[in-house]
């Protein structure tokens, strides 16, 4: 590899570790075409042209291919989600996001943005989305850094508040044949969850733009 100027160097790695963090945040579906628009963005900013903002070009793209690569699973079998949701401000713009494991692999993920809410109506809406994301009448265990969901779901809370969105969640249960659902501690390091927590934040962002857009 040609070596470049010492003077170069923190701004050329600086620029390669942002990219890299762009390629790992976005949803799998569009991956390919992040990376690309934010290695052509760091590139025009080092020719000294004037274009949109890295952020506004990824921004676009989030609106226009949500929609993951991967395929959802058809054939229904054992599985595990891992779920999470997001609130900013708490209440603020929100949004879920999962992560879909069979057979030790990471098998599929998705991202929704739910509007205006708390970060508990999130949680439960990334629970519930990740099972209808399944085929009917399999065995899934539900991974959540929320207490709240787990318990609740456990019958050890009561289903007090936020009725409509636990009757969602038991509707994506019933579909199934069995659900198991286990705690997770947030942000220690487990690579799934840490990723249903980027695509939740993902859905938290698509929300706040069309909540400021009036969409």
């Amino acid at each position: 590899m040609q070596s470049t100027k010492s003077g170069d160097s923190p701004k050329l790695t600086g620029d390669i570790v942002n990219a890299a963090l762009t390629w790992y945040q976005m949803p799998s579906g569009i991956t390919e075409r992040a990376l690309k628009a934010a290695v052509e963005a760091l590139l025009r900013e080092r020719r000294g042209e004037m274009a949109p903002t890295q952020t506004d070009e990824l921004d676009d793209l989030i609106e226009s291919e949500p929609a993951p690569t991967m395929a959802p699973p058809t054939v229904a079998g054992e599985f595990v989600v891992y779920s999470d949701g997001s609130a900013l401000k708490n209440p603020g713009p929100s949004g879920c996001g999962w992560v879909v494991v069979s057979g030790g692999k990471m098998v599929y993920e998705g991202f929704e943005s739910i509007g205006h809410g708390t970060n508990q109506i999130a949680e439960i809406r990334a629970a519930a989305h990740g099972l209808n994301d399944l085929p009917a009448g399999s065995t899934v265990d539900v991974h959540t850094d929320s207490l709240y969901v787990v318990k609740t779901m456990k019958g050890e809370f009561r289903k007090k508040a936020n009725v409509e969105h636990w009757s969602f969640l038991d509707e994506a249960v019933r579909r199934h044949k069995t659900v198991r659902f286990h705690h997770v501690r947030g942000h220690a390091g487990h690579d799934l969850n840490e990723r249903a927590d980027v695509l939740a934040n993902k859905g938290s962002e698509l929300s706040k733009k069309r909540l400021a857009g009036g969409r």
